[in-house]
């Protein structure tokens, strides 16, 4: 009896050793398969880490560093902090240093890695944390940089399936040649960037109404963005009380320069006008902190949603290049129209003569055709790769400025589009005239 009671005391022991080194192992991550309640969970989990003093401890320590004019000192101090933040947080860090026009200054960018070595997708969250000469800089745009040193802090804790670049932008405020410059390099080196996210200016609400209200401003190539966050919104109303609304794109941000390098980017504000940015008067005082607090958790769950969801087909234009000029299908010129993005002309390829277009499909499913297009007018598929076709006038030839369109379907009805704009100039055309 005495050697039994021994016998299940001992089991009883190593069932609870057990127990604890197990509890001592777990992690938050999300490479197994969690059900969808399960991850819903961990969602507002996350949501609950963020309150209104943490954000604000971010945004007080930005705005402490004075005015941020980009390549004074004290945008390199408020870069140097932003830079000690995120390698706190033990994420991959670095500083992306460009030069444009007489400017000259510093990105700052964080990586959480994804767990799924399968996909080299980047999502991308942005602010940028310079200011005017004379300006603080609290709502435009310390609010957005709070809000992505917090959503960082939070996710640095989890793993999720793709990888996320946590990036404050210099130079927003003297042309956005910080985030063109990024947008630019990411593009040359092949960065395979599915979404931007880009809050500025989420700091202010004046009304009941516009408290529960936050805009997402994009291209139509980046509509399914918002109506991406407007779902999730509506996922979350009772816990964060914040509604998507779907407005037209603004081009001074810096979204922008993610949109004329032919990825899918939306620019995110507060609805109630901010009627201080720009002003010495954008301070804290004008700050509401339940407000960007509210902002700041519906980002989380927007980023976290769409960085642990599988992908299931891309389709990439991988020429002719973006920001180049070509005569007859030879890369002749970088087209580096920097200052030209109000006109909508940077990131524009031009094509004198002949020019080949070729694109990649990145799906696990077998593909059933490559649809391509000028101006959303079918001109010619293609089912086995490589998909390329001689760019060209369908019963005219092709001059003038278009947006070329470039569609991908699987047997199972998934589908996915990319698309550039070009100027081009060549007699080609594919059937005679009418």
């Amino acid at each position: 009896m005495k050697i039994k009671s021994i016998f299940l005391i001992s089991i009883c022991f190593l069932l609870v050793i057990n127990s604890i080194s197990l509890s001592a192992t777990e992690n938050r991550n999300f490479e197994t398969e969690n059900s969808s309640k399960d991850f819903d969970e961990d969602i507002v989990d996350m949501i609950k880490q963020i309150d209104e003093n943490l954000v604000y401890s971010y945004l007080e320590k930005l705005v402490s560093f004075g005015p941020r004019y980009t390549g004074s000192e004290n945008c390199k101090r408020a870069g140097d902090y932003i830079y000690s933040v995120f390698e706190n947080l033990s994420l991959d860090v670095e500083f992306h240093e460009w030069k444009f026009s007489k400017f000259k200054s510093r990105n700052v960018v964080g990586t959480l890695k994804g767990y799924d070595s399968s996909s080299n997708a980047i999502i991308i969250i942005s602010a940028h944390y310079d200011t005017v000469k004379d300006s603080l800089g609290a709502n435009d745009d310390g609010s957005g940089v709070a809000a992505v040193l917090a959503i960082a802090e939070v996710l640095s804790d989890y793993s999720l399936r793709h990888d996320i670049c946590f990036i404050a932008f210099s130079g927003e405020e003297v042309g956005t040649y910080g985030s063109f410059t990024y947008a630019r390099d990411a593009y040359r080196s092949g960065d395979n960037i599915y979404a931007v996210i880009n809050p500025d200016i989420i700091g202010w609400a004046e009304t009941e109404y516009g408290g529960k209200i936050i805009r997402f401003a994009h291209v139509e190539r980046s509509s399914w963005i918002a109506e991406f966050a407007s779902n999730i919104s509506e996922k979350y109303i009772d816990v964060i009380d914040l509604t998507v609304e779907d407005i037209p794109n603004y081009r001074g941000a810096d979204h922008q320069a993610f949109n004329d390098y032919g990825y899918d980017a939306v620019w995110i504000a507060e609805h109630d006008p901010c009627r201080n940015c720009n002003t010495p008067d954008d301070n804290l005082t004008n700050i509401n902190s339940t407000y960007l607090a509210k902002s700041t958790k519906l980002l989380l769950a927007i980023l976290a949603e769409m960085a642990n969801k599988p992908i299931d087909i891309q389709v990439i234009i991988r020429t002719p290049y973006e920001g180049r000029g070509y005569f007859f299908n030879r890369s002749i010129i970088p087209l580096d129209l920097g200052r030209l993005h109000f006109w909508g002309f940077r990131g524009t390829t031009l094509l004198c003569g002949r020019a080949n277009a070729s694109c990649e499909v990145i799906t696990k499913e077998d593909v059933k055709f490559v649809i391509f297009c000028i101006d959303d007018n079918f001109l010619t598929w293609d089912s086995t790769p490589p998909y390329e076709w001689k760019i060209q006038g369908k019963h005219l030839p092709l001059i003038g400025r278009h947006k070329l369109k470039v569609y991908a379907y699987t047997f199972s009805g998934k589908r996915a589009t990319d698309e550039m704009d070009i100027i081009v100039f060549t007699l080609s055309y594919q059937y005679g005239r009418w």
